[in-house]
């Protein structure tokens, strides 16, 4: 794929470069966290309540982050939220108790009041008939850090301490802020004159709406699952901890190559059916993981089946970028975050419950769900009734 043909300038490049260097820090430790609440004395509903604490926080913020990104500079907005998340690896590795976590997970998950600024630059600053390749190369770039992370800090927490692992993690979000100090300045567009105080509600932007629902209701349903994926690696499939940074590594893998190319697909076929694929390649992802737990090689099978079918999630955000004004595309991306945060944020904490009860419940539910949702995607735009077919005359 030629760079001519990614839509991508000066600015997303730079975006580009520190989303890859903030993934290589979060991945050291973001596959192994739920081993690490488990090493400071947490269980699996530790581990969902944890992941629903992020999910609250980031929801709590997404949506005034975006209302400010339409109103400040969001080039400083990006600066302040990578800024802020710096420490907060070492607020980790000081834990003595998984208690001491949650100031740290609200700082970081906090630190998403930044995402819409984002979302609103890539859309502001693609070339538009490339949008969909553009939003996915930043976006999933953050996955290409984190491809080699995961197998890193698997080995340094197996043959030196966690500590370690976080000390490296805040150098390389330290490095990933000074990345986007070349980006220029990106103040919010004009304002349009007598905006209607109802222009946010599902009748005036019934396309806007209907993508957040959808988005949330998948969301819900990843949520379930993802956040024990590693614990039933660990509990049911009896994994060492380097194996499973291997086999996340591989997942996060396939998720980033694919997401530029599942841009490209959605610029031929169309989102909704992009999206479809992708949901089911998820599923079967899931059936692989169920089947054999212990089984590195269906664990590698099964990381390329869901990386691959993750890649598409982002078409979502480039639905919601063609419903909008790029003005406002701040509010409208902290309005879509709120909406699909709070929604991953419900999730986890009964996925939790579900693990403890039976460890393979939460990917079972995932997979049935999953596979609804691509069964509905590939059949027919989300909300939108399939055409009657044309009636011949006799």
């Amino acid at each position: 794929m030629r760079l001519s043909k990614l839509g991508m300038t000066p600015d997303l490049w730079w975006m580009t470069l520190s989303m890859g260097l903030w993934g290589l820090g979060f991945g050291l430790y973001g596959i192994l966290w739920p081993l690490y609440v488990e090493h400071l004395g947490g269980s699996a509903v530790v581990v969902g309540l944890l992941s629903t604490t992020a999910g609250f926080a980031t929801a709590f913020v997404v949506f005034p982050g975006g209302w400010l990104a339409d109103r400040v500079d969001r080039r400083k907005i990006l600066i302040w939220g990578a800024a802020v998340a710096v420490p907060v690896p070492l607020m980790f590795a000081w834990a003595p108790h998984w208690q001491w976590l949650l100031p740290g997970v609200l700082l970081y998950f906090g630190s998403a009041f930044s995402t819409p600024a984002m979302q609103a630059v890539i859309i502001t600053e693609a070339k538009s008939e490339h949008l969909s390749t553009a939003y996915n190369v930043v976006m999933s770039v953050f996955g290409a850090g984190m491809v080699i992370g995961p197998t890193i800090g698997g080995y340094l927490a197996t043959h030196d301490s966690y500590t370690l692992v976080f000390v490296i993690s805040g150098i390389l979000y330290a490095i990933s802020t000074l990345a986007i100090l070349p980006i220029k300045s990106h103040p919010p567009g004009p304002k349009r004159p007598h905006r209607s105080r109802f222009s946010w509600t599902p009748q005036q932007r019934p396309r806007l709406f209907q993508w957040m629902i959808f988005s949330a209701g998948l969301a819900m349903v990843q949520g379930l699952a993802w956040p024990f994926v590693v614990p039933y690696w660990k509990s049911v499939g009896h994994l060492s901890m380097e194996t499973i940074g291997l086999l996340g590594s591989t997942g996060i893998f396939f998720g980033t190559i694919s997401g530029p190319i599942w841009g490209k697909i959605g610029e031929r076929v169309g989102i909704p059916r992009s999206l479809g694929y992708g949901m089911g390649l998820v599923t079967m992802g899931f059936m692989a993981l169920i089947w054999a737990p212990s089984s590195v090689g269906w664990g590698l099978f099964s990381g390329l089946l869901r990386g691959s079918g993750e890649g598409s999630r982002g078409l979502a955000g480039v639905a919601v970028g063609r419903t909008i004004r790029r003005q406002e595309a701040g509010t409208a991306y902290g309005l879509f975050n709120l909406v699909t945060e709070l929604a991953g944020a419900i999730a986890p904490l009964p996925g939790g419950l579900l693990f403890a009860h039976w460890p393979y419940a939460p990917l079972v539910v995932a997979a049935f769900c999953t596979g609804i949702i691509a069964w509905w995607l590939i059949n027919g735009l989300p909300g939108r009734p399939t055409p009657a077919p044309p009636i011949l005359s006799p």
